[in-house]
């Protein structure tokens, strides 16, 4: 039986890595719950006032 979806857990500072890196993208997962939700918010945000910041500085 093949499954379209693989359940992992992984530590903010990966999947904030991931994210600053452009490896992946809000529309390529869920959260599966409220905390995890917020945490990911957080992440996504961080990484776009980085960008921002360093489009900026150039």
């Amino acid at each position: 039986m093949e499954n379209n979806l693989v359940h992992i857990a992984i530590s903010p500072n990966a999947l904030a890595s991931l994210i600053k890196s452009g490896y992946i993208h809000a529309v390529d997962f869920k959260c599966l719950d409220a905390d995890s939700k917020k945490t990911v918010w957080k992440l996504f945000l961080t990484a776009v006032k980085s960008t921002m910041k360093e489009s900026s500085e150039h």
